[in-house]
């Protein structure tokens, strides 16, 4: 699909956009979101009616993180992240350096795009090793959450 034909069908008639739809929206026209829908191939014939879409795995990365990242000037930061889900939205609540910054996000496959109040919002992939790897500052930063428990 088309990156203006999908940020056409985002836009909400008669409302505006909040704050994180918007994010979600521009982080899916610059092709850093994917969301993956796994139905069963047929190879051309029409399924019978007991052949279900198979279910989409939905990672479970609620707890408490410990995070290590770089800001954009180069300089190293440590602290701690709580992530909580409802839904398909995670929530993400920081402390770091004795200051406390809360996001949130859709969860679309193995990606979360997180809007924190920035122009841009923090990107994260789920590796398979339960560790998320993310990036901030339109790129210029980055950052990796380990689980505690």
């Amino acid at each position: 699909m088309r990156r203006e034909a999908l940020l056409a069908r985002l836009t909400l008639t008669g409302r505006a956009l909040t704050e994180q739809c918007r994010a979600y929206a521009r982080a899916l026209a610059l092709g850093a979101c994917a969301l993956v829908v796994a139905v069963p191939l047929t190879g051309g014939a029409t399924s019978p009616a007991h052949a279900a879409p198979k279910a989409v795995l939905v990672p479970q990365i609620e707890g408490a993180y410990s995070v290590q990242g770089l800001n954009p000037d180069g300089t190293r930061y440590e602290g701690g992240v709580t992530i909580t889900v409802k839904g398909s939205t995670a929530f993400f609540r920081w402390t770091i350096s004795g200051q406390t910054f809360h996001g949130q996000g859709p969860l679309a496959g193995n990606r979360l795009v997180i809007d924190w109040g920035e122009t841009a919002p923090v990107f994260y992939t789920i590796n398979a090793d339960g560790t998320l790897s993310g990036t901030w500052a339109a790129g210029k930063a980055s950052e990796t959450l380990r689980p505690l428990n």
